[in-house]
């Protein structure tokens, strides 16, 4: 299968390749300070400066994109074993349905271009389509609801979790909003 120029796969055997994954996730969360619930969330080595899921690598697909020096700049992160499910943390159960996927993370380091953030998931959802996923969930904190709606996301269930509140989303991977938005955006 060919890769799109817009991602590369974290290879998980690779501990320097680890390593900058995790620092790149560090590095978009660590100044995070109002959503409180993804401290306990996800692993935290402050001392390290690396961030990790709960769900092992072996269990996911990492999708990445680097700066011309390496740096891991934008990653999106999916659970495709669904043995444990990060959404569970919050009192979401997934379906038990054939041909799904939880994305556990998705950050972006370096600027605003959105050209370039909306090719990168639209070509991580057709390689997912590809593998044979139909649908995608999340859970997201309010903030950055307004942008996943956009990009397709239908919420399947609100909780509050020690005072915050937290949406259960569901992308289709065979709906193309993402390619969609960005063509309208552009024009």
């Amino acid at each position: 299968m060919r890769m799109p120029a817009h991602f590369t796969l974290l290879d998980a055997g690779d501990a320097a390749a680890v390593a900058a994954y995790e620092t790149g996730f560090y590095k978009a969360f660590s100044a995070v300070t109002g959503n409180r619930l993804i401290r306990w969330l996800w692993q935290w080595d402050d001392d390290a400066q690396r961030l990790a899921t709960r769900v092992p690598y072996d269990d996911q697909i990492v999708y990445l994109q680097r700066t011309s020096d390496g740096e891991v700049c934008a990653a999106l992160a999916v659970n495709t074993a669904l043995r444990q499910c990060q959404a569970s943390a919050f009192g979401f159960a997934m379906p038990e349905d054939k041909g799904l996927c939880e994305f556990l993370t998705v950050f972006v380091n370096d600027g605003h271009d959105l050209r370039a953030r909306y090719a990168f998931w639209a070509d991580c959802f057709a390689d997912l389509r590809h593998r044979g996923l139909l649908a995608g969930y999340a859970t997201t904190a309010r903030r950055p609801l307004g942008l996943y709606r956009r990009l397709g996301a239908d919420v399947v269930d609100t909780a509050t979790i020690e005072g915050e509140e937290r949406f259960f989303l569901r992308f289709s991977l065979g709906r193309d909003y993402i390619r969609r938005r960005a063509e309208a955006d552009a024009a």
